[in-house]
């Protein structure tokens, strides 16, 4: 009997049609490599509905090649701690019963980190069922929510991080997206050869500059106004407040006005302090459907990429790559040993300034819309690092080397694939 696809198994709450990051990505990947392997995905409740609703709340349904299945869980606002709390907790165990439940079998089960402790339901689902298994980190919990000041050090802390890193010890393969999340994991005792790199991506060709004729520019009366654009999650990590109080500064270009494009936990304190900055001086729009991310994108001058210090290895900005793509420039507030600084100032695709100073992010807005020689040389590298080092395809397909690479290891293969039959219950 002629075997089947390998069968893998993706555990991450945010998938289609949810316009998060993370999400957003991992639709991504499942579709490109659905050719390749027969891709199932256990997730939850889209944050943000990019689809109008036209999608199934719960249960198994079929969208591009990819089995997706649903899971109910809470759904309170982000904004509240606690709630959020909850919903990561209620999803958690939601995809433990459900695992559980329908012994659901593939050869490579990967967990991704939304919520933090799905490694450890992966790695025991793999147990369970004979799977290989593939540890994916976005980031690092729970040194994050340390770093930040959400979570203690303290027994909680340290039992999830035990529970973790039996689960990365026990991985085939753990994948992180750079340099400082190696050097971080390596903290924890993984074995280097457990490791491995594939950078977030983007599609080079749905996304490309639209720098002429603008949409959204028009639309929002921004075309005679130099665009600082900050777009995607407005979280806890990105110290966004830095940004608003630099525009109070006196070095802030008259002309220039920061654009806070997405949501998160931290837009409604922002947009409290956005009233004791100059009127004008700052403006707040909603996430953008997918297919207008190019012109949302392309309407900045100039990107604002920033990281607090304190969550350097935790991960790495995956808004990054849609920058490169539509040809504009990136002020990357961040520690300048921090891999993004380094990548910004590296290949010459922006500027560099350390966090937590207002006064040195205005004076580099005022450089930025004083030398449009640079702001053009510097988006031309943008792109071409895009298209040579970061498009869907490159990436996608290195992460589909390394599933193989999993696979191919271990001789003979398992039951599924050798036996041309599919086991586990899909209900």
């Amino acid at each position: 009997m002629t075997p089947t696809r390998p069968r893998i198994l993706f555990l991450n709450r945010s998938y289609w049609p949810d316009s998060e990051a993370t999400g957003q990505l991992l639709t991504d990947l499942c579709e490109s490599i659905a050719d390749r392997f027969e891709v199932h995905v256990v997730c939850g409740q889209p944050n943000s509905d990019a689809s109008g609703g036209q999608y199934r709340a719960s249960g198994t349904s079929l969208q591009n090649g990819v089995t997706i299945h649903r899971l109910v869980h809470t759904r309170f606002p982000k904004r509240l701690g606690s709630g959020r709390i909850f919903n990561l907790l209620t999803f958690t165990a939601a995809t433990e019963r459900y695992l559980a439940r329908t012994g659901l079998q593939a050869d490579v089960i990967i967990s991704e980190t939304d919520p933090f402790l799905l490694p450890w339901v992966g790695h025991r689902h793999a147990g369970r069922t004979g799977a290989r298994f593939v540890a994916y980190l976005q980031d690092v919990y729970p040194d994050i929510a340390i770093a930040l000041g959400k979570a203690r050090d303290g027994f909680v802390t340290r039992h999830i991080r035990r529970l973790l890193k039996r689960a990365y010890l026990a991985a085939d393969k753990v994948i992180v997206l750079g340099e400082d999340m190696t050097a971080r994991m390596a903290g924890w005792g993984v074995p280097a050869e457990r490791f491995a790199v594939v950078p977030n991506w983007i599609d080079t060709q749905a996304v490309a500059p639209r720098k002429t004729e603008n949409r959204f520019r028009s639309k929002h009366a921004l075309e005679e106004r130099f665009v600082v654009m900050h777009s995607g999650n407005m979280g806890l990590t990105q110290r966004l407040e830095n940004l608003l109080a630099a525009t109070r500064s006196p070095d802030w270009p008259e002309q220039a006005v920061v654009a806070l494009v997405g949501d998160g936990a931290a837009r409604k304190n922002l947009q409290t302090l956005a009233e004791s900055c100059p009127a004008g001086r700052v403006r707040f729009f909603p996430y953008q459907p997918r297919e207008s991310l190019a012109d949302s994108l392309s309407a900045a001058d100039l990107h604002v990429v920033s990281m607090d210090p304190r969550i350097t290895g935790c991960l790495f900005p995956s808004k990054i790559y849609g920058i490169l793509a539509v040809a504009t420039p990136i002020l990357m507030v961040a520690p300048p040993d921090s891999e993004p600084a380094r990548m910004v100032v590296n290949e010459q695709i922006g500027w560099a300034c350390p966090p937590g100073e207002p006064g040195q992010i205005a004076a580099r807005v005022a450089a930025a819309v004083a030398d449009s020689q640079a702001r053009q040389a510097y988006g031309r590298n943008a792109r071409a690092l895009a298209e040579a080092n970061y498009d869907r395809r490159i990436a996608t397909q290195k992460f589909a080397e390394v599933i193989d690479e999993v696979l191919d290891r271990h001789s003979p293969l398992s039951p599924l694939v050798r036996s041309g039959t599919v086991h586990g219950k899909i209900v």
